[in-house]
């Protein structure tokens, strides 16, 4: 900041040299200062990775690292109109929800920022923030219920993404685009976290410059998927590379590497995914899967039961993926027209429907919200509509759904604030009858929410201003994981 506004002082000239020097002082003053250090005692959770204190009285703080309701000291990292941000730098009256963080590479790493919260203290933190958002951002004073708990708080992911950055594979560091390198994750399923110190060895065969890479559980045999995206070409020689790294690891079936405009596999990259008590769905890596089978499970379960799928019942599923809400429906006998822009995963779909008996699976590879305007176009009806949209939310999709006025909508979201947001643009329409949060992430501040909402008696259609703003809206990409 000094160098930079003393090459200011020598472009004005003399004339403004004594002002320019008060500045340059003034800056050298402002960065010899040591961080303002401040007690507060915190309240709830943020959505993130902080809990919500004030200074004296006003301003508020993010403070990273601290737990809800105790007393700490920290250290203000960075100042903004109305609030700031602060890191813990030591605890004077402990919460009764803190415990010791059962990660070593914490707190280093950002990976999973509320270890230190005992499991109850994070579920009921996850309903407040949920609650939060749709009072706040949704208008929206509803009841909701308790999360719905992860079976496993360890080992329950069945996929981990990480960064790549000069030949290190590892996590983002707390509050930084810093990598921490990690030979172990402790919530990784074992198999996954077995695979980890194999990337390393990837990254160090290939001439090309890999950037994210990715463990993916469930294939045959308790063996994994390892997907990586590269920038660039592949190099000349990868091929047989990778071919090579693959042989020499047993544990791992298959590597898809894919860069603009190209893809590559080596090895078998399909995934199963047990999403009820049907045939485990297939779905090629690196097309998305719920972190977390045991709470997909679950989340499976409480889609259905609000769906209510039954024969002879039309249903539309948009951001459908390869069918891990699409296919339990149709088991139950209902005509399900699923909808998913990614073509792999909706090829995916096709095959896994084409695999077992039941009604037609209708697939479109499309945006849902090009299908949705096209399929109202048309005059087509449906009983129930589901939607599981990336973290963007479905707001493109919004003024279609007034028009098509499905009499129940089963909204499922992995961000509370895009969920808000969109409700109350169909809250004059609709009436939200059950919001249930689902823990698909232990130790996280995310947080899955299925809710069931029934058309309203005295919903109108929507204006013209509604179709101009589904015209200029732009899609969500599709999510991965958290």
């Amino acid at each position: 900041m000094v160098r930079l506004v003393e090459s200011w002082v020598r472009l004005l000239g003399r004339a403004h040299r004594p002002r320019a020097a008060a500045v340059v002082a003034a800056c050298m003053a402002d960065e010899q200062s040591p961080p303002e250090r401040v007690v507060v005692v915190t309240d709830e959770m943020a959505y993130g990775p902080h809990a919500v204190a004030r200074r004296e009285g006003q301003k508020v703080l993010f403070v990273r690292g601290a737990a809800p309701y105790e007393e700490v000291e920290v250290v203000v990292r960075e100042e903004r109109e109305r609030f700031a941000f602060a890191d813990l730098v030591r605890v004077l009256r402990p919460s009764p929800s803190r415990r010791p963080a059962p990660c070593p590479y914490l707190p280093r790493c950002g990976g999973c920022p509320w270890q230190h919260l005992d499991y109850p203290a994070q579920l009921d933190a996850k309903r407040q923030i949920v609650a939060e958002q749709l009072r706040r951002i949704g208008g929206l004073s509803v009841a909701v219920a308790a999360p719905l708990p992860s079976p496993h708080q360890l080992g329950y992911r069945r996929r981990i993404k990480l960064r790549v950055a000069a030949g290190t594979v590892g996590f983002h560091a707390a509050a930084s685009h810093d990598l921490v390198s990690v030979a172990h994750c402790l919530l990784a399923e074992p198999e996954v976290d077995a695979a980890l110190p194999a990337l390393d060895l990837l990254v160090a065969a290939l001439a090309s410059l890999v950037r994210r890479l990715e463990i993916v559980g469930g294939a045959p045999g308790g063996r994994v998927v390892v997907a990586g995206e590269i920038e660039g070409a592949l190099a000349t020689g990868d091929a047989a590379r990778a071919a090579a790294w693959l042989a020499a690891h047993d544990a791992i079936a298959g590597l898809a590497l894919r860069g603009r405009g190209w893809a590559r596999t080596w090895g078998e990259v399909g995934v199963g995914v047990a999403a009820d008590d049907g045939a485990p769905l297939l779905v090629r890596a690196p097309g998305f899967t719920q972190v977390n089978a045991a709470v997909n499970r679950l989340l499976v379960d409480a889609v259905v039961q609000l769906a209510g799928p039954r024969p002879g019942l039309r249903v539309l599923d948009l951001y459908a993926g390869a069918g891990n809400l699409s296919l339990p429906m149709r088991r139950h006998g209902a005509h399900v027209t699923a909808v998913e822009q990614d073509r792999a995963a909706a090829h995916d779909a096709r095959a896994n429907a084409a695999a077992e008996s039941g009604p037609p699976l209708r697939v479109l590879a499309d945006r849902s919200e090009i299908a949705l305007r096209r399929l109202v176009a048309a005059g087509e009806r449906f009983d129930v509509v589901v939607l599981d949209p990336p973290r963007g939310g479905a707001a493109a999709c919004v003024p279609a759904l007034l028009a098509l006025r499905a009499p129940k909508l089963v909204y499922v979201s992995c961000d509370p604030a895009t969920l808000a947001r969109d409700l109350r643009a169909l809250t004059g329409a609709y009436r939200v009858d059950i919001v249930q949060p689902l823990d698909m992430f232990p130790h996280t501040y995310h947080v899955e929410t299925v809710v069931g909402a029934t058309l309203s008696c005295d919903a109108e259609p929507p204006d013209v201003s509604s179709q101009r703003r589904f015209d200029s809206a732009s899609a969500p990409r599709r999510r991965r994981t958290s």
